[in-house]
């Protein structure tokens, strides 16, 4: 009876302490250091435990009670004399309190006792980490490699000089530690793009000071592959496509490769809409000859991306034309040509506007022994875009529905479940089109679900304004009208709708639909008025900074207008500074400034 009255006071006291220690830690962590040093003194003289040692210790320099953080420290130097982290904190101690002199005694004793190993080199630097003591976790490590230059300490220097603002040291750093261990090449290329990312503000000095260490360290290292891969993507990063493009065929020349590299970062041009330099690399590809295996693709995609920057010149339609019939007869009809065949069969179909001819190259294609799954998709998606041309509306949503159910958890299944909704938008079915987009939201496909996000937004923002749904039927009517290059008849849609409804939320989308009809018809006048009634009637709206920016393209791109371009880009930046359009346009606005965004220094 006895013992089990022991038992259950020392079971009592236990719980007391531990309640004890949990209130003095959240007075601790609250920032009341005179309450939490009060109770912690208390638990020191009842039972003396290092448990309570860091935040007693940090409290009582919180209050500046240097006397009492130094006894306790010296406390436990001597219940623990082989641990220098106490010892440290003596010194710690001695210089929060202006004991300059017998810090540094006490400091240049503590590095004498360094004797090289890893573990208690960086549980020294990281103590004096804690107390923002970063040069000194520095000279740790410096001591500890000279007495064994085997370790290395990489990451965690850079890590100090980031935290010292010693920017340029800490890229070295993160340089050299890639250097030494290759294998580190992931962890050091995100250390550098949170760097680049510089807390989401775009930062042009972070990203010149990685260019210079990455130059230098391809001039120096000309053997390895992993710097010049990179600074590729540095280049990539920071939208310098021409720069990333000449370092990646200098790599591919310098290592005597089959041009692979070259030609994913033209599909990755492709991606961006980058054609020129895209044209330009999928050309360096296709001239290392039809031996290649890469030379088949490297054309497909160059004439698809001569399609995708085709201006509206006759002359350049007919010299494409050429072009894609000069590969089709080189290549043949065939299963790796069936893509050449679908984007040829939409070159005619939307450019020639010979959707017999469209038709007749896809049903071909469709028919060749052995296509893939895949590509027979994209050609049954081509066509059933040829059958809405054509006006025939529910053949096209039955190939679109196969490609939707074969392909059900793929892009281009995503892709074609869009097709399907936007037919029903246009047929004015707007709940069912709104329900199918609700989905799509969610697509892998970031640009998938954007459009499904964006046509969700219209129906959503206009559906039901006016009890007759007039107005939303009009313009989606004109939408169909426009999509199947019917322009004028489209014009006279969309105005009706602008007549009878004056003022209706509708009015900027009209005006952005007819600028780009008159943009594709080459009436360039017309096009830059429609963006100007935007900029004028509706400047707060969600369309002002793409209106602003298809603006400064004419002029910038077509017009040749570098004045009025400049002055646009300038007012994207400064009025619509959180714009999608605000890095293109700072770039833009900068060339024209005159700035060298290019120099390799």
């Amino acid at each position: 009876m006895r013992l089990l009255l022991v038992l259950m006071l020392s079971s009592f006291f236990a719980f007391a302490q531990k309640s004890e220690q949990q209130l003095a830690y959240q007075y601790y962590i609250n920032g009341e250091y005179d309450k939490a040093i009060s109770i912690y003194e208390e638990l020191m003289d009842e039972h003396f435990s290092v448990a309570y040692y860091n935040p007693y210790f940090t409290s009582l320099l919180k209050v500046e009670d240097f006397k009492s953080a130094e006894y306790l420290a010296k406390k436990l130097v001597k219940k623990h004399p082989k641990s220098l982290n106490y010892q440290l904190e003596v010194a710690v101690v001695q210089e929060k309190s202006g004991n300059t002199k017998k810090a540094e005694r006490s400091y240049k004793k503590l590095f004498a006792k360094i004797d090289g190993r890893q573990s208690q080199a960086i549980n020294l630097a990281n103590t004096f980490s804690r107390y923002e003591m970063y040069q000194k976790a520095l000279d740790v490590y410096a001591i500890a490699y000279k007495l064994n230059p085997q370790n290395n300490f990489g990451t965690q220097k850079a890590q100090l000089f980031s935290l010292l603002g010693k920017v340029e040291l800490m890229i070295a750093q993160y340089l050299d530690v890639m250097e030494q261990n290759p294998r580190q090449k992931q962890m050091v290329t995100s250390k550098i793009q949170r760097f680049l990312d510089n807390d989401g503000i775009k930062s042009d000095k972070n990203y010149q000071l990685v260019k210079k260490a990455l130059l230098q360290k391809v001039r120096s290292e000309k053997v390895r592959t992993d710097f010049t891969e990179m600074l590729i993507w540095l280049f990539m990063q920071n939208h310098q496509f021409k720069m990333a493009f000449l370092q990646a065929k200098a790599l591919d020349k310098r290592t005597n490769s089959d041009g692979e590299g070259v030609y994913d970062l033209a599909d990755s041009f492709l991606d961006k809409e980058y054609y020129d330099v895209a044209i330009e690399a999928y050309d360096y590809v296709i001239q290392k000859g039809k031996q290649n295996y890469l030379y088949i693709d490297a054309n497909i995609n160059k004439l698809y991306a001569l399609t995708k920057s085709l201006s509206s010149s006759n002359n350049d339609i007919s010299i494409l034309e050429g072009a894609y019939h000069q590969l089709i007869t080189e290549l043949g009809n065939n299963r790796s040509t069936v893509i050449l065949l679908s984007n040829y069969a939409h070159f005619k179909a939307f450019y020639l506007h010979d959707l017999e001819a469209a038709e007749t190259l896809l049903l071909d294609a469709m028919e060749i022994s052995g296509i893939d799954n895949y590509d027979l998709a994209e050609c049954k998606m081509e066509y059933a875009d040829v059958l809405l041309l054509q006006g025939n509306i529910w053949e096209s949503l039955l190939y679109f529905s196969q490609v939707e159910k074969d392909f059900k958890e793929h892009p281009i299944g995503h892709e074609a479940k869009l097709r399907r909704a936007k037919i029903s938008y246009f047929q004015g079915d707007f709940q069912w089109a709104q329900a199918q987009l609700e989905t799509l939201k969610a697509s892998t496909s970031k640009l998938i679900a954007n459009d499904a996000m964006e046509l969700s937004l219209l129906i959503m923002d206009n559906y039901n304004l006016d009890t007759t749904e007039i107005s939303m039927r009009t313009f989606a009517k004109a939408d169909l009208l426009s999509y199947q290059q019917k322009y004028d008849k489209a014009i006279v849609k969309y105005d009706s709708v602008l007549t009878a409804f004056s003022g209706h939320t509708l009015s900027d989308e009209i005006y952005m639909r007819k600028a780009q009809i008159y943009f594709n018809q080459a009436n360039y006048e017309l096009a830059l008025l429609e963006y100007e009634k935007i900029e004028k009637d509706w400047a707060y709206d969600i369309l002002a900074d793409d209106a602003l920016y298809k603006r400064a393209k004419i002029y910038d791109d077509i017009l040749d207008d570098k004045e009025n371009s400049m002055k646009i880009y300038e007012h994207i930046l400064l009025e619509h500074n959180s714009s999608i359009y605000v890095a293109e346009s700072r770039k833009r606005f900068r060339e024209l400034r005159g700035d060298n965004l290019n120099t390799e220094k």
